[in-house]
């Protein structure tokens, strides 16, 4: 972890600074938490209220920024990445915590290993196998035959990679995910489902990051796609065939089925499903817990199970908060319509089925 000025900071971040640049920063912390020594940052307003107590050694937040100021700013134009850009002057990324081959692991003499590859102990590289320079494969990682793997990738403990599949460059995938498995794809006949085998394979662009526990499924024909630059959270499952387009967001739990197309600039919040054989819009907004059951057209943001335009589920689900009253109300609706009728009765009125009086006597 580096240590420097404030100033020295703001300047390496594009940030503007406004308060004492001689102070010394050693590290970053949310800004309800953040010492004398921390860089915290303000990008959602709700935490504003923060900024009045903060004990942090400065704050970045965006030069429309008007509140309370006990300690230096940064002002910059993206907050959050400017935060980003400093974690990533003081900490650094990840560092491999190894070097070389190790005696331990296993690689085929008919593969291909690029220049400065690191393997560790227990990883396995089979038959045909290409691995691009500088990539690191951690303890228990399996590359399976004639899978080619790109440059500046890391993948971490235990990531199992099937055959034929084709990782880009810079490459990301957290530990226990799995590539390139046989999708969910059998044939019933006479009431015996029949595995379908599945003779495609897995494509991962460049700059993509997976989560760990995740599973993407390889095409029972054709490819299974993630585009450029796609980020996947924890435990997503990808269906055979399915296209994740480029710079996607996936949080987790979210599950495409199979041969789903998502379009570019898209993102699934946490626990969202999407039903096989869809198209999904370019910028689209899928909400928690949504599920798609119909073709999303791009730039809508829907919500909800089945899923919905933003503004309709909203009515809906305020709609649904609004039961218990109005079940209430109709209940008190029906006693006073009985004490109504009783009334009448009493009265020697009749009521028909249609609720008319009949007063004919």
């Amino acid at each position: 972890m580096a240590e420097m000025k404030l100033a020295e900071l703001a300047a390496l971040v594009g940030g503007e600074l406004e308060g004492d640049g001689t102070r010394e920063i050693r590290g970053v912390a949310a800004i309800d938490q953040a010492g004398p020594a921390d860089l915290t940052f303000l990008a959602n307003p709700r935490y504003e209220r923060h900024m009045a107590t903060t004990q942090a050694g400065a704050v970045v937040v965006s030069p429309k920024y008007a509140g309370p100021a006990p300690v230096p700013l940064i002002r910059a134009g993206d907050p959050y990445f400017a935060f980003r850009q400093a974690v990533v002057k003081l900490y650094g990324f990840r560092k491999k915590p190894f070097m070389g081959v190790h005696r331990r692991s296993y690689v085929d003499q008919r593969a291909e290993l690029g220049e400065n590859v690191v393997v560790a102990a227990f990883a396995t590289i089979c038959e045909g196998a290409v691995i691009g320079d500088n990539t690191v494969l951690y303890p228990g990682v399996f590359i399976g035959p004639h899978t080619r793997v790109g440059r500046d990738c890391v993948l971490h403990p235990n990531v199992v990679v099937y055959e034929r599949c084709v990782l880009g460059d810079r490459v990301t995938v957290h530990a226990n995910t799995v590539i390139g498995e046989d999708g969910f794809g059998y044939a019933t006949h006479n009431g015996v489902h029949h595995k379908i085998p599945h003779v495609g394979h897995v494509e991962i662009e460049n700059d993509v990051e997976i989560g760990a526990n995740c599973a993407i499924d390889r095409a029972a024909v054709g490819v299974t796609r993630v585009g450029l630059g796609s980020k996947f959270s924890n435990l997503i499952a990808i269906g055979h065939g399915s296209s994740v387009g480029r710079h996607n967001l996936l949080v987790a739990q979210v599950g495409l089925a199979g041969s789903v197309t998502a379009g570019d600039y898209c993102v699934f919040a946490g626990q969202a499903g999407v039903a096989g054989h869809l198209t999904i819009g370019d910028r689209v907004r899928v909400g928690a817990q949504a599920g798609v059951h119909q073709a999303v057209p791009s730039d809508t943001e829907v919500l909800g199970s089945p899923a919905q335009p933003l503004a309709q589920a909203r009515r809906s689900l305020i709609a649904g908060m609004q039961l218990p009253e109005l079940r209430n109300q109709v209940r008190q609706m029906a006693r006073e319509l009985d004490k109504l009728k009783a009334l009448a009765r009493q009265a020697g009125l009749d009521l028909d089925e249609g609720g008319d009086a009949d007063v004919s006597a």
